[in-house]
């Protein structure tokens, strides 16, 4: 990602994430990069609607989306830089959140996964920044929505807030948002879930972990909707 960044402190693990990511099974990453040279047009950002319809009503505080008391937590893995992820998330999580999310049988736990070299991007600095008020999966589904609009505009400073004013169709406070970007426990959030991608050793594609009071399976490699599913009734 060829983005600007938030100033971070080192990688806490970032050789053993590279090392794991590097040739499982030639899974594709197209990073989204900043456009340079030219005039840049306004970021269309489209979706906002049917992103608040999708999620709105569901209980959601900082990374979780769904009832505190669901009997199964699915943790879930992604990279909104990642170019086939989006696919991924609206085959599998997508279905989930308008299922047994919104019927208070499972709950969504999001961690930031980065998955190239380049590590975190701009973007997952402002998704975590969009949790501090409760919106964070309001911000990761109207990004990977507008994901193409992305690559076209680059997924800089500006097209981000593109994306929060498309959050904002509701109660959403772009300007605290902005200044959320700035905090340093952001940072702090983002160490600690590359530390658990790392010590769980996810390869370079989307992953979840489902638990439940039957125990816990971890799947990776962008697992299916109906794997994910499975687990969920062998945890439950």
């Amino acid at each position: 990602m060829d983005d600007e960044r938030s100033p971070r402190r080192p990688r806490l693990i970032g050789v053993l994430v590279l090392a794991l990511c590097v040739g499982i099974l030639g899974f594709a990453i197209v990073s989204l990069s900043v456009g340079s040279g030219g005039e840049k047009s306004e970021a269309q950002v489209t979706g906002a609607e049917e992103v608040q319809s999708l999620v709105g009503g569901i209980p959601q505080s900082g990374a979780r989306l769904g009832a505190a008391d669901a009997p199964v937590t699915v943790q879930v893995f992604n990279d909104l830089s990642c170019d086939p992820c989006s696919d991924w998330n609206r085959e599998v999580i997508v279905p989930m959140i308008r299922g047994p999310v919104r019927s208070g049988d499972v709950q969504l736990v999001y961690h930031n996964f980065p998955m190239t070299a380049s590590g975190f991007f701009l973007g997952a600095y402002a998704a975590v920044a969009a949790a501090k008020q409760d919106y964070e999966w309001q911000f990761i589904q109207l990004f990977f929505s507008n994901q193409e609009e992305a690559k076209k505009q680059g997924a800089d400073q500006d097209f981000l807030n593109a994306i929060a004013r498309g959050v904002g169709v509701v109660n959403f406070n772009v300007e605290q948002w902005q200044e959320d970007m700035k905090d340093p426990d952001i940072q702090d959030t983002l160490d600690a879930d590359e530390k658990i991608s790392a010590e769980r050793r996810l390869p370079a594609e989307p992953a979840v972990v489902v638990g439940g009071e039957n125990g816990t399976q971890q799947l990776i490699q962008s697992p299916s909707l109906a794997a994910v599913q499975a687990a969920i009734t062998e945890v439950r």
